[in-house]
């Protein structure tokens, strides 16, 4: 079975994330006391956390389509996806074979538009909501106090990354121009779930 030429890349960013979530989790000398009860007072780390969960629904329902096509175990990769982030994630996208190896049909609950349209707008919501109310300083307290829960940060951000070429593979299945597709990964790598789930509600019905 071919894999990407990529999948090095996936497996050293497994090894280098669960090097540092095993670091963030470690009793450092100095550091304060844990204090889970500022993080539901901070706006921007609640923000932060409703948007990863905001986020991890269309990665899992891409996920799931591109698992079931390249015959892969899908539910042993999207399972613990939804715990615990990139981890599963890197090494789904590291053990994904190159190419499509069965044609199957969209199942048609990853297709509720409506469900994605959703989506979007609660991502817009929270954020009109929650972010005028943070401070910087206020999150950096927040995250002192609670270092483990600081590789939340970066999951978000390479979570926006490894988006695209799932995302990528998605468009060229249902025969998305080359010329359309790049708008849509770029908003996908800056804004995340946004992009994401308005890509979902207005994706073209498969192509086969």
């Amino acid at each position: 079975m071919h894999r990407s030429r990529w999948s090095w890349l996936y497996w050293a960013l497994f090894v280098l994330c669960a090097v540092l979530v095993a670091a963030l989790n470690l009793p450092w000398p100095g550091l304060p006391s844990p204090d889970p009860s500022l993080l539901l007072r901070d706006a921007w780390f609640v923000w932060g956390f409703s948007y990863f969960g905001l986020l991890i629904m269309p990665m899992a329902a891409l996920m799931i389509e591109d698992g079931r096509r390249r015959n892969m175990r899908w539910p042993l990769y999207v399972i613990p996806y939804f715990a615990v982030g990139i981890l599963p994630l890197s090494i789904f996208m590291a053990r994904r074979p190159a190419t499509d190896q069965v044609v199957l049909s969209t199942p048609r609950w990853l297709e509720q538009r409506w469900f994605w349209a959703l989506l979007a707008a609660s991502v817009v919501l929270i954020s009109l909501v929650l972010l005028p109310q943070g401070s910087w300083d206020k999150l950096v307290r927040t995250m002192q106090h609670n270092l483990g829960l600081a590789f939340m940060w970066l999951d978000i951000a390479l979570n926006h990354l490894v988006a695209l070429p799932l995302a990528q593979a998605d468009m060229q299945r249902r025969g998305v121009a080359s010329g359309a597709q790049r708008p849509w990964l770029i908003a996908i790598a800056l804004s995340g779930p946004l992009a994401l789930c308005a890509y979902m509600a207005v994706r073209p019905a498969h192509q086969r």
